[in-house]
């Protein structure tokens, strides 16, 4: 009877030193933070491209180009060093196409967001004057929704839409009359899932046909954002 109740005791012992392990090994797995806090990712009236890091405390940041994949990844770093919280780099659009990688080595969570949009650098002079988005931002927040914020041209008109058959959020610009010239939105990503922007440009063709003139209407896409954590594996705007 003794030797019952040792063993109870025993058995009972080893399995709170057990739970007690589990819960805090779930603990401080939940209390590991990312290194990368949030990213601003901008484009400005030239068309240029640059990214704005927040960093935790004491996190290194490391940008490498992946000629693989061509990617520029951000390598994240848990450093003893104080360091600056915040950095900003220059992004260059390679042919039609910038993609920029996150990996935490603190966490190892990697995620990304990829653009395709024109480098206005080669860009033709009657694409450059019929642009009718005039700067943007698309900024990851720490509660993980997404800001966009934008500004067009004069006479734009602008009209927001959610295309629910392919998981988008469209902003369509055409002509027209508005007061309003700078615009911002609070999106939320689905788990699973990418979150996709989408800028549609609309545009009037004037054509000669049999000697009558026509309106054709010219939709383009640009940019178009694609943001992923790596649970979606979608890392290219389709």
């Amino acid at each position: 009877m003794k030797i019952t109740k040792l063993f109870a005791l025993i058995i009972t012992s080893a399995f709170i030193f057990s739970s007690c392990s589990n819960d805090e090994n779930l603990l401080a797995n939940a209390e590991l933070k990312n290194s990368l806090k949030s990213y601003k990712v901008k484009r400005d009236a030239s068309g240029a491209y640059s990214i704005d890091l927040d960093l935790e405390e004491n996190t290194k940041s490391e940008k490498i180009k992946n000629y693989e994949t061509n990617t520029n990844e951000f390598h994240l770093y848990e450093s003893d060093f104080a360091t600056s919280k915040r950095q900003s780099e220059e992004l260059l659009i390679d042919g039609n196409q910038l993609s920029v990688g996150f990996i935490d080595t603190r966490t190892n969570r990697n995620s990304n967001i990829t653009i395709k949009d024109d480098n206005i650098s080669f860009a033709k002079t009657s694409e450059k004057n019929d642009e009718m988005l005039s700067e943007y931002s698309i900024t990851s927040n720490e509660d993980g929704t997404f800001n966009l914020d934008f500004t067009v041209n004069n006479k734009v008109a602008v009209d927001f839409v959610y295309n629910e058959d392919d998981s988008i959020y469209e902003i369509h610009l055409e002509s027209g009359k508005s007061k309003e010239t700078v615009f911002n939105r609070n999106l939320i990503k689905e788990d699973g899932k990418a979150l996709r922007i989408d800028f549609v440009n609309h545009f009037s063709n004037n054509n000669l046909q049999k000697g009558y003139a026509s309106k054709e209407e010219v939709i383009r896409r640009k940019p178009r954002v694609a943001v992923d954590n790596g649970e979606s594996g979608e890392t290219t705007p389709s």
